[in-house]
């Protein structure tokens, strides 16, 4: 369930419904397993009396940062990479952000554990998928390690206590015999 926040001096709907349509796009693109109706885009708009930047506001001659929220579960470093990079350049694109003022551009990921977030009061990794059908399990990869980890500490565990068991101190005597076995 991404949730995206962007603070920025106000917009007009047409931009507005451009970076909505964008920033979605560019989510889904890298988290596939997100959900387009559980993608959602809010737009936080501040007045230039109410930004300042090194102590000097924005309405002054201060210029503005353009800031995203980015929340998602589970985004690794590679996803995490990709995002900052393509939401970045889709905010500088579709504000005409010259590319020389681009660290103005901030792009923070929020991971929250999917049991924390809810949605219409269950939480999401409670949710059914879109189609009626439960989501994909997540950990499975985990939780099957440790399935696997389990029985191999279980047999070689079974294989101390057996070998102690049927095991014994007895030695044997390999040397021929001394006499004749008729006499």
């Amino acid at each position: 369930m991404p949730y995206l926040r962007l603070s920025s001096l106000p917009l007009d709907d047409a931009t507005k419904r451009h970076l909505a349509d964008e920033l979605t796009a560019t989510v889904l693109d890298i988290l596939p397993e997100a959900k387009p109706e559980w993608t959602s885009v809010h737009f936080t708009p501040f007045a230039p009396e109410d930004f300042a930047i090194a102590g000097r506001l924005v309405s002054d001659g201060g210029i503005a940062d353009t800031h995203l929220d980015f929340s998602a579960p589970e985004v690794d470093e590679r996803r995490w990479f990709a995002l900052r990079n393509r939401l970045t350049d889709v905010l500088i694109e579709s504000l005409g952000i010259p590319d020389g003022e681009r660290w103005h551009v901030n792009v923070k990921l929020n991971r929250y554990d999917p049991h924390t977030f809810s949605m219409a009061g269950n939480a999401a990794d409670e949710l059914p998928a879109a189609d009626g059908q439960r989501g994909p399990r997540r950990g499975g990869a985990v939780r099957g390690a440790a399935v696997w980890l389990g029985f191999a500490i279980g047999l070689c565990v079974a294989y101390g206590w057996l070998s102690e068991r049927l095991g014994s101190d007895a030695t044997v005597d390999v040397a021929p015999p001394t006499g004749s076995a008729t006499g």
